[in-house]
């Protein structure tokens, strides 16, 4: 083959990949650009509707799946627990304990009631507040499990409520648990807090003069069976508009959104 051609070849093919490089480049630097433009203009949208919200939290990580089991409590764990009297429910995996002799609370309810937990129920360092509710004989006070400090939202088999009566005292308990949690899979780079804002505003559910709040990243179960549940990374977003709350989820991966509605 003749040498010139072949360089001929060579610098031909070496400029072409040049371009092309050098397109990939300019294309990513545009779509950057495209999405900064596009955030700011989201975070302007927020503000002409007047709505409020506290500083998102700005790291992006990576987070994987987590798998659990609903925990069967044993008659050896029972036993560990005075002054209660004690019943096992659903197949042994929900306690129900009514106290022999309430608990009056102070001043600090909270507190009070925290230093209970840690005392008197079982594996009751894995839980942290969530919400009260307020009924005709009393109040309830609702507790989740949470892995490595994020809570596993409104799940109901890892759920701890605390009975509260009239008089302000704690009188009973109901717990629920899920138990060898591991992660599963490879940890994945998940959406920010901006972007699962975006989300929520590109699906309609942020209203004009709506307030922002709670923000946090937890764990919301998106595959759930009889004993085991596959819980996916999750952005948690309080918003209130008039006399409506609503608690909207983001799943951080995908982007998918879970809702309920309340009351002020």
């Amino acid at each position: 083959m003749d040498w010139s051609n072949t360089k001929t070849i060579f610098i031909i093919v070496f400029l072409v990949l040049d371009v092309f490089l050098l397109s990939v480049f300019l294309n990513r630097y545009s779509t950057s650009q495209f999405e900064f433009i596009k955030e700011a203009s989201i975070e302007d949208k927020l503000k002409s509707y007047n709505v409020e919200y506290e500083e998102l939290p700005e790291e992006v990580s990576k987070e994987p799946y987590i798998t659990g089991e609903v925990k069967t409590f044993t008659e050896r764990e029972i036993g560990e627990l005075s002054g209660q009297s004690v019943r096992l429910r659903q197949n042994d995996t929900n306690l129900v304990s009514y106290l022999k002799k309430p608990v009056k609370l102070g001043e600090n309810k909270m507190d009070d009631i925290r230093s209970f937990i840690e005392s008197n129920v079982l594996y009751g360092d894995q839980y942290s507040y969530w919400d009260t509710s307020e009924e005709k004989d009393g109040t309830t006070y609702i507790f989740y499990q949470y892995y490595q400090d994020r809570q596993m939202f409104e799940n109901i088999k890892a759920q701890l409520s605390i009975k509260v009566n009239r008089q302000g005292e704690i009188v009973s308990y109901h717990q629920m648990m899920l138990e060898k949690l591991m992660e599963n899979g490879e940890e994945e780079e998940i959406l920010s807090a901006h972007q699962a804002v975006q989300t929520l505003y590109l699906n309609g559910l942020i209203k004009p003069n709506s307030e922002i709040s709670n923000v946090e990243l937890g764990y919301y179960t998106v595959v759930q069976l009889t004993e085991t549940q596959v819980l996916s990374p999750t952005w948690y977003f309080k918003i209130k508009s008039g006399d409506e709350t609503k608690k909207m989820y983001v799943n951080a991966f995908d982007g998918s959104i879970y809702k309920n509605e309340e009351s002020s």
